[in-house]
């Protein structure tokens, strides 16, 4: 629903009701379908601003891209699917993090390119490019095969006067961008090669390829990172309020773990749900690579439109909840529809009690 339906509906819906204004003492009927309509259409305008905020650096590795990162290297390989217009070398990350095959990732800035490989050969010299890997720790691994003949691919560096092949090899191994070398024993030199790819068998060289295994490694528990990327988002806004930090709470995981499931199932924009509840919701389509930090963030920026001295706590009601100073336990619950393209994120608190009424005694304002 773009901007401009969304505030045609929401007259329109006004016009027609004919309902007295507002009042945050005056009571109302909370299955009144005409207020859970007017609360959807004010919920979709939320969830369409969101759509806007731009991807952040997390603090920690959500899930397999984040090995061998380099600077100024292009991945030189098979290429499985090129992107034009992504922001930022985190969202590169998180759409090579989102597929099974992708092998490694390299990111230019200056186009906003982003490319996924399906195999990595090596590296080519590109400035300002930054490149990771999917494939855990290294995707160089030491040294150790000795073929006669040569694999073809591009020299890094060229060393003179290198008495033995297994000199040539500790040279490759000391150096992190060396995915194979070349030995010539005649000429004592060593070739060390920022890729390899067809081997090519024949005398006078010695050769041997330094890659490791090319095999998708999980690095981390995605739910755990983003849990505690999350409670990291909190606790830093939190702290700007001086207000106690939170701590993560197991039961209260696993209710908005199973509400965030129940949302993903059924992949519909979430029903209304009892906004005075301290509880919030996130949900966008092609933000399923979205992390913790950047959903806190991006619900935190509703205090540009909240009144200390008169506020509305239904337009604007998951910033608050980000530092309510009674709260002290939260837990988090993240799911994905089947096809991978929308993310639900579900945060709930331990609070409980008049959202209204005890803002006054919970909210402080910006102390740092």
């Amino acid at each position: 629903m773009s901007l401009f339906v969304g505030v045609i509906l929401v007259s329109m819906f006004i016009s027609n009701y004919n309902v007295q204004a507002y009042s945050h003492k005056k009571k109302f009927n909370i299955d009144d379908p005409n207020v859970k309509l007017f609360r959807q259409l004010i919920r979709e305008l939320q969830w369409n601003h969101n759509r806007r905020l731009f991807f952040e650096a997390r603090t920690e590795a959500e899930g397999d891209c984040t090995a061998d990162i380099l600077e100024s290297y292009q991945w030189n390989g098979d290429y499985s699917y090129n992107s034009n217009g992504v922001d930022t070398a985190q969202r590169c990350m998180d759409t090579c993090d989102l597929s099974g095959e992708c092998m490694g990732w390299s990111y230019k800035p200056a186009t906003k390119m982003c490319m996924r490989f399906s195999s990595i050969a090596g590296v080519i010299k590109v400035d300002g490019v930054r490149s990771g890997s999917c494939v855990g720790i290294s995707l160089k691994t030491k040294c150790t095969e000795t073929r006669d003949g040569q694999y073809s691919g591009g020299t890094e560096k060229t060393l003179e006067n290198i008495a033995t092949v297994q000199d040539c090899m500790t040279s490759c191994d000391n150096l992190n961008i060396c995915f194979g070398y070349l030995y010539s024993p005649d000429e004592t030199k060593c070739y060390l090669q920022n890729s390899v790819s067809e081997f090519i068998a024949g005398d006078g060289f010695k050769t041997g390829s330094c890659m490791a295994p090319q095999k998708r490694v999980r690095l981390a528990d995605p739910i755990k990172i983003f849990r505690e990327d999350s409670l990291d988002g909190h606790n830093q806004k939190r702290k700007d309020h001086c207000v106690p930090a939170l701590t993560l709470d197991a039961s209260l995981n696993k209710i908005s773990q199973d509400f965030a499931n129940q949302l993903a199932a059924a992949d519909v924009t979430p029903p209304i749900y009892d906004m005075s509840k301290m509880q919030t919701v996130y949900f966008n389509k092609g933000d399923a690579a979205r992390h913790g930090t950047s959903v806190v963030n991006g619900f935190y920026d509703e205090h540009k439109y909240f009144n200390f001295d008169n506020p509305d706590l239904i337009m604007v009601n998951h910033y608050p909840k980000i530092i309510w100073k009674s709260s002290t336990k939260m837990g988090v619950g993240r799911a994905f529809t089947s096809d991978k393209q929308t993310m639900f994120v579900v945060t709930t608190y331990d609070w409980e009690g008049s959202f209204v009424d005890s803002y006054k005694d919970n909210m402080n304002k910006k102390c740092t």
